[in-house]
């Protein structure tokens, strides 16, 4: 179950394990806090684990969740 946590993305991006995005576009759910770097499958959403970043192409299509228990 996802229980959708309100952000501003123009406040910058949360970060943290236990924290996800899910992409509006391509529908994939990727960690806010990788291990290593990644992205969503059509890219609207890449987390540069190096640079310690992520770039977002649609900010109106991202969702910030925590997964509960259902």
């Amino acid at each position: 179950m996802k229980i959708f946590i309100d952000f501003n993305p123009k406040d910058g991006f949360p970060a943290k394990k236990g924290l996800f995005y899910e992409c509006g576009v391509c529908g994939d759910d990727i960690p806010s806090l990788p291990d290593h770097s990644t992205a969503c499958s059509c890219r609207n959403i890449i987390i540069d684990t190096d640079a310690g970043r992520i770039s977002v192409k649609n900010e109106s299509w991202i969702k910030l969740f925590k997964k509960g228990k259902a």
